[in-house]
């Protein structure tokens, strides 16, 4: 640490020396355009009649009581027999009806990596409607659901929830406007939602005339017209069921030579009219027509523990090249045994596995084990690189584990900026719970703590304060198994790290001891900096700055006899704002302004802790009674964390800035600020936050 302090480093939105009467500016940002999502598929070419089920669901839906929130209709019966088809072509007869959009989510019922919870189709749905492309979206469960009732609460939207495994998947996503629809397939009914008053729906197989037509339109009407007895023993055999006939007719389409009844398993002594599971039956058909090639592929994408993949997934888990993987992929979805959900962010185009098709594939030959393996490791060796190309970006200066060897190389993902970085880490969310268990159960804890070290920029940037948790205490788990102290420090101060943003201060405090002591123990004195600035973060966090002192005050100087300008502007940072907020002002503002030069000149930059210190710095000048200095100072810092797309930051600085203009004696402007702030923390659903804006508000309207 540098013992000159350089005061033209606190760069300002305004030159403070030329502003008289007070800094007057207008809080708030313009809004930004609606989106009007459009997201139901096209219906298939090949729909067949439906006619009566479209007719009475049309029907009571104009029957249906008027309420308080919107309708709910629930779509049931068994896997392939048409219940997603059946909700798209209802969705386009009346999407007239809902002009603010068509929205569609997945509940992933039968998903290796589990269901979706609603707070993740929360997320996707909200990130349909526009929101979370110019920052991130919360992550607390209760913040994205509170925002997406917030966002509905003014529009007239239709949502399809495909594949829900429950009710709790669906109650928390109902929006709150009785103009709005929701559509839910399900293979099961859902009881608890009769008290919604959701109706009910369930779709049965085709019948004959209607599955020979279906047929017909795959095939070809001249061809089943050659053939009637071969076509109507294929829908016979497969008892209307859309998906089986679909599947059965696909490699027809594919080998236009063969007769109708190649699309029936060879004939048994009996000779069965009449499949007992003919989705099943109709893939085992289906797979028996593949070369071997696509077997293996297949089988590899099934033994993967994730609720979706992508190309480069898909390449890694099964150890082609992606041009491989892009040609057998698009022949698999051609036979139907590969849905294409959506595209995503970075990824493109994600494929799902229904659970007929998975559970065959998995079946398909004696080295299962042996498959699973080479799938999971492969997987997890893309991630990981993945992760540790998105950490270099996003998290420069943190400190990771050394990646474990796990066999054969995959090509590695290439991210050119940060915001391909950011989108890419919300793309595979929901995929890390997964990938961590199978770390963990693939019996090598090097791997599940070096994982979870690469997923760090995940919770910095988007602090989903749950799963950060969830993980890094597996992480500590796999790293006390493992024996290896280092992963041991790691672990916890990242699961510390966790504990604090949840408000467990104390919890968080003895992880950062257990990682002191083993730095301590290692002769690591930068290790003891570090962890013991995290012990008064901790505190400083939980206000208790006396106590916060004492060990911020330890760490500073640690870090400046070992000349860490990082280190020292992080620890210096907290420890002058703990000493301003108990009235040692003078001590505070000289190692707030160093604190801002050293992170601003930092290389690689650390912009979101060069900006933290800005919006300090501030607020300390406001503490001095340096008015006009202060509003220009957190003018800036509120832009800069603009820039990086950190809503909760730019939400709390706009709130010091209203704190700011209260003390100046401008009330006014404090209510402006106040209130926009208090927009912000709506947005982001932070109630704790409103609930402290709302104080603040009356208290000022109230002078």
């Amino acid at each position: 640490m540098r013992n000159t302090i350089d005061h033209s480093s606190v760069a300002t939105a305004v030159q403070a020396g030329t502003i008289t009467g007070g800094v007057h500016l207008h809080p708030g940002q313009p809004p930004l355009p609606v989106r009007v999502p459009r997201q139901l598929a096209p219906v298939p070419a090949v729909f067949t009649d439906r006619q009566e089920a479209l007719l009475h669901l049309d029907a009571v839906l104009g029957r249906a009581p008027a309420g308080e929130t919107a309708p709910v209709v629930v779509i049931t019966g068994p896997d392939g027999v048409g219940k997603r088809a059946l909700a798209t072509k209802l969705g386009h007869q009346i999407a007239d009806r809902y002009p603010d959009g068509q929205l569609v989510a997945r509940l992933r019922a039968d998903s290796p990596g589990g269901p979706a919870t609603a707070a993740e189709a929360a997320r996707s749905l909200l990130r349909s409607l526009g929101l979370g492309e110019h920052a991130p979206l919360p992550w607390a469960d209760q913040d994205l659901l509170g925002l997406w009732r917030s966002e509905t609460a003014r529009r007239r939207v239709l949502v399809v929830l495909e594949d829900a495994a429950g009710a709790g998947q669906v109650l928390p996503l109902i929006p709150a406007a009785p103009g709005c629809l929701v559509v839910v397939t399900s293979r099961d009914p859902l009881p608890a939602l009769l008290a919604h008053g959701a109706l009910h729906h369930r779709l049965e197989p085709l019948v004959a005339e209607h599955g020979l037509r279906l047929l017909s339109r795959i095939v070809g009407e001249d061809r089943t017209g050659r053939d009637p007895d071969g076509a109507a023993a294929l829908v016979r055999f497969h008892g209307g069921m859309p998906l089986a006939i679909a599947l059965a007719a696909a490699e027809l389409v594919l080998q236009p030579d063969l007769p109708l009844r190649a699309g029936l398993p060879a004939p048994s002594s009996s000779g069965p009219t009449e499949s007992d599971n003919p989705v099943r039956d109709a893939v085992d058909t289906a797979l028996a027509h593949l070369a071997p090639r696509e077997v293996g592929f297949l089988q590899r994408l099934a033994l993967v523990p994730a609720p979706d993949l992508d190309l480069a997934s898909s390449a890694a888990a099964t150890g082609t090249t992606r041009d491989q993987a892009r040609v057998l992929l698009n022949e698999l979805a051609a036979r139907g045994l590969l849905d294409t959900a959506h595209r995503a962010a970075v990824r493109g185009d994600l494929y799902t596995l229904r659970p007929a098709v998975r559970n065959a594939a998995t079946g398909v030959g004696a080295p299962a084990r042996l498959a699973a393996d080479e799938a999971c490791t492969g997987y997890l060796t893309h991630l990981l690189q993945a992760a540790r190309a998105c950490a270099q970006l996003l998290t420069p200066h943190h400190r990771v584990l050394p990646r474990p060897s796990l066999g054969r190389p995959v090509e590695p993902l290439r991210f050119t900026n940060r915001h391909e970085a950011l989108a890419w880490l919300e793309a595979i969310a929901p995929a890390v719970g997964p990938a961590m268990i199978t770390a963990v159960d693939q019996g090598d804890p090097a791997v599940a703590c070096a994982l979870a070290s690469d997923l760090w920029p995940l919770f910095h940037y988007h602090r989903d304060v749950p799963m950060w948790i969830i993980v890094y205490e597996a992480g500590l788990r796999a790293a006390l198994r493992w024996g290896e102290p280092m992963a041991v420090r790691e672990m916890s101060s990242s699961l510390a790290l966790g504990l604090v943003a949840a408000g467990r201060h104390s919890e968080a405090a003895t992880q950062y001891s257990r990682a002191a002591a083993l730095a301590h123990a290692a002769g690591d004195r930068s290790g003891v900096a570090q962890y013991t600035s995290g012990i008064g973060a901790a505190l400083h966090d939980a206000g208790l700055y006396d106590q916060a002192q004492s060990f911020l005050g330890e760490a500073f100087s640690l870090y400046s006899d070992l000349d860490d300008r990082r280190g020292a502007g992080l620890a210096g940072m907290l420890l002058a704002s703990a000493a301003a907020r108990q009235g040692y002002v003078d001590f505070a503002l000289p190692i707030l302004r160093m604190a801002r030069a050293d992170l601003t000149s930092l290389q690689p930059p650390d912009p979101l802790n060069a900006a933290r210190a800005l919006a300090y710095l501030g607020e300390g000048y406001s503490l001095a009674g340096q008015h006009d200095l202060a509003a220009a100072t957190l003018v800036q810092a509120r832009l800069e964390f603009a820039d990086l797309g950190h809503r909760h930051w730019i939400a709390r600085t706009t709130e010091v800035l209203g704190q700011a203009a209260e003390r100046a004696g401008q009330l006014d402007v404090a209510v402006g600020w106040y209130t926009a702030s208090l927009h912000q923390y709506t947005v982001l659903a932070s109630t704790r936050d409103e609930r402290r804006l709302n104080d603040r508000l009356a208290a000022v309207l109230a002078r």
